[in-house]
């Protein structure tokens, strides 16, 4: 094996005593052999690092590096900095790569050289253990990836992606003073020229919960608005992208003004399920 590995996975951990184990197996389970796993404490008050370092002990190829507590763009941008591999694959502490990812992306990217982000399909996963396939957005689901237009309509699945390390180097790494900082990322890395590719074949595992990010639908939503305004304002934009990113952001805006609305009724928890009923309910009308 090359001193430098192929890929290195990036897994910023923080209180993730309970998933970890089972998200570090998935990578070691990996079919493709030429990776590293760079973990990063983030200022855990549980047993994740003790759980970590145990991990590494067990394989060579992992690594664990701790720190003080810097959100998950903080610690990614510390994995990130401490990998080795131009190939940069992300992957939350709670979620899974099924075996033949890094095989089937190794193949990808080589079909694909003009190309820095590539994503693929994957599957939900619930408290009970129900798994889901996803139902991929048609903007961006598109074998030749996504536009930025794409982009601003919806976020791809980004369970295991790949990147590029210039895209890292060109964007600055992810910004560390915002809740959910993978949409500003991606959306910046298109903004600078970067070209985005999917691999339509289930090869991640989201688990979802009712504690991680993404379960707060006001908030998230608060987030994708204020990603499209620093996108905007970064002045990389076109002029065609930057009306569709005016759109978004008003779409976004009157969003957020109904879920307030809404949850000063209901309570934001009940608010987010109806409202999340009614979008499901319209994504099946559409098609």
């Amino acid at each position: 094996m090359p001193d430098v590995p192929l890929f290195s996975v990036t897994i910023p951990a923080y209180n993730a005593e309970a998933t970890l184990a089972e998200t570090v197996a998935s990578v070691t389970a990996q079919t493709y052999l030429d990776w590293e796993l760079v973990i990063v404490d983030d200022g855990s008050t549980d047993g994740t690092r003790e759980l970590a370092e145990r991990l590494a002990a067990t394989d060579r190829r992992i690594r664990v590096v701790s720190q003080e507590n810097r959100g998950s763009g903080g610690a990614y941008n510390t994995a990130v900095r401490n990998a080795q591999a131009d190939l940069l694959v992300m992957l939350s502490a709670d979620d899974l790569l099924l075996p033949g990812h890094l095989a089937a992306l190794d193949a990808f990217i080589a079909q694909n050289p003009d190309a820095a982000i590539f994503t693929v399909g994957g599957w939900y996963e619930y408290e009970d253990g129900f798994r889901e396939l996803q139902h991929l957005h048609e903007a961006w689901a598109s074998p030749e990836g996504a536009s930025m237009a794409d982009l601003l309509s919806a976020c791809f699945f980004g369970i295991g992606a790949v990147y590029r390390r210039e895209v890292f180097d060109a964007v600055g790494g992810f910004r560390e003073d915002i809740y959910a900082e993978d949409y500003l990322f991606w959306l910046l890395a298109l903004a600078h020229g970067y070209r985005h590719r999917y691999l339509d074949v289930p090869l991640a595992v989201h688990r979802r919960s009712a504690e991680q990010k993404s379960a707060d639908a006001l908030r998230m939503r608060q987030v994708d608005a204020r990603a499209v305004a620093e996108v905007v304002a970064s002045g990389l934009l076109g002029e065609r992208d930057r009306a569709v990113a005016e759109r978004v952001m008003r779409g976004l805006r009157r969003n957020i003004a109904i879920r307030r609305a809404v949850g000063a009724i209901l309570g934001q928890r009940l608010a987010t399920r109806v409202l999340g009923r009614v979008g499901a309910i319209r994504r099946g009308s559409a098609r």
